[in-house]
Order: C-alpha cells, then sequence, then structure tokens
C-alpha cells in the first residue's frame, strides 16, 4: 500500500550506514536536535521518529595516511635513504654538471656535513659515465 493510504502499517526510514532516508521520497533525514520527537521530511513532510537515530551503529575507517605526521616522513625518509651501499647508488639525485675527466653532462652526487655545524656542507660527485669523483665544500 501506498503511503498515507489509511493503513496502519509504518514504513521505517531506510539506513544506509548511519544516514537516515525518507521511505517516501529518498531525502536524506536531518539528525534530531534534543527536544525533537519528530523529524520532518524537508521534500515531502513525512514525519519519521526521532528514536529511529537511537542505537545506530556507526563504522569509521581512517587510511595511515589520513592524518600525515612529519615525525612518521622523517623516520620513512631515514629508513629508504640510509641504506647505503651500492644499493643507493641508483637512488643518488642527479645534478646536470659536466665532468672534468670526461666532459659528460651528469653526476650523481651526495651531501654530508663534515666540518662544524656553523660552517657549509659538503658534496660528493661522482660521474655517471666514467665514474670520477670529486667533492666541492659549500
Amino acid at each position: 500500500m501506498a503511503p498515507g493510504s489509511g493503513s496502519n502499517l509504518r514504513v521505517a526510514a531506510h539506513r544506509i550506514g548511519s544516514l537516515l532516508f525518507c521511505p517516501a521520497c529518498g531525502t536524506l533525514l536531518d539528525l534530531p536536535k534534543d527536544d525533537q520527537d519528530e523529524i520532518a521530511c524537508h521534500q515531502c513532510g513525512r514525519k519519521e521518529p526521532a528514536s529511529s537515530y537511537e542505537n545506530l551503529p556507526t563504522k569509521t575507517y581512517s587510511s595511515p595516511n589520513a592524518f600525515p605526521s612529519p615525525l612518521r616522513s622523517k623516520r620513512a625518509l631515514v629508513q629508504n635513504t640510509v641504506d647505503g651501499g651500492e644499493a643507493a647508488k641508483g637512488r643518488d639525485p642527479v645534478a646536470q654538471e659536466k665532468c672534468q675527466r670526461c666532459g659528460h653532462i651528469g653526476l650523481s652526487y651526495k651531501e654530508m656535513q663534515l666540518r662544524s655545524a656553523d660552517e657549509g656542507s659538503t658534496i660528493f660527485y661522482k660521474c655517471l659515465n666514467c665514474g670520477d669523483q670529486t667533492s666541492t665544500n659549500n
């Protein structure tokens, strides 16, 4: 039977998660205020008891990346670059600089703080073509 045809059967609001939708027109119903006993549908005017919202189970999910953490970012960066050795050679950044030995353009580089903290860092360059290594103090 259609709603409003005199039947005593009351069709409950449709639930999707913690949202309630009007069974007559499908409009999303508002949350009831503390003093409200009924919620009126803005579209068709049908009234739903506020008790329909009681004891609704609600599940929420979030991914680990939903709340970025500066500490987690630093930890991930350190874990990815500390391994050194042969595995890190392919991941070093490349500067568009000219090799002094062979003239090839493209030197991988690493920056290290070897002197006191108030002095500049040392940059180590390695030619991707001939393997020549040089360093520069900043």
